[in-house]
């Protein structure tokens, strides 16, 4: 049941982008549809970064939103360490059966062998690898993409209670678990809040001290992307009173 909730919440959150990445790498690797790292990053964004976060770093809104999900931090591998594994991984998905490449892996990694072409399971793969080789590099092409990808309430709802509701709470009216611990200013209630979008956008960015308020209020500039921070503020203002 746990897998098969996944599944449907995978469904809801990823494909209203596209029930296709793109039919062949043509347009972004060349007419002979050749793997290559811009190519695998762009597909990595749009299918990957749900459970395995925009950077690869496992803080994807589905990593975020469910208890005990697994470690989906690519740059800790403890399976899928070569090209050909991680290919394959991609490929068949995890599972328990015997192939040693699949049974450590956890079954929440769902099998993209019938949702992608090869060209595109050969480019995240290639993509996994670059992303180990030279993570900085790597790292700037995923948030060149990131900045291309529209703003979504749903990713925005995720994002919130994964990262926000702790201090502001589920509804946003400050009473998160930590509100027990921050006093003197407790978290803002954020449905009396009537900040315009700009104004939140560098809250968010810069954090509560560069902006004078909270210094309990954590930057999240280099955790986030900016369609990311959008995201989050369209579902702040459906928070409102």
């Amino acid at each position: 049941m746990r897998a098969l909730f996944i599944w449907i919440l995978t469904a809801a959150i990823c494909f209203p982008y596209s029930s296709r990445v793109n039919s062949g790498s043509s347009e972004e690797c060349g007419a002979e549809g050749k793997s290559c790292f811009e190519y695998g990053a762009t597909v990595f964004q749009n299918r990957c970064s749900l459970c395995h976060g925009s950077d690869g770093l496992g803080e994807g809104v589905l990593a975020l939103s469910i208890k005990n999900y697994p470690n989906t931090n690519l740059l800790e591998p403890k399976h899928g360490k070569t090209y050909r594994d991680v290919e394959y991984i991609i490929r068949y998905g995890g599972g328990t059966n015997n192939n040693s490449r699949r049974k450590a892996v956890s079954k929440e990694m769902p099998p993209w062998g019938d949702e992608l072409t090869v060209a595109q399971m050969e480019s995240v793969a290639n993509f996994v690898i670059y992303l180990r080789s030279d993570t900085d590099e790597a790292t700037k092409l995923l948030r060149k993409i990131s900045a291309t990808l529209k703003p979504s309430l749903r990713i925005g709802r995720a994002i919130y209670l994964g990262r926000c509701s702790l201090c502001h709470g589920s509804l946003g009216l400050g009473d998160g678990k930590m509100s027990r611990i921050i006093k003197n200013p407790p978290p803002f209630n954020l449905t009396l809040s009537r900040a315009p979008d700009a104004y939140l956008n560098e809250m968010i960015h810069k954090g509560g001290k560069e902006m004078g308020r909270s210094p309990r209020m954590p930057p999240f500039g280099e955790d986030l992307t900016k369609s990311e921070i959008a995201s989050v503020i369209m579902f702040i203002k459906t928070l409102r009173e």
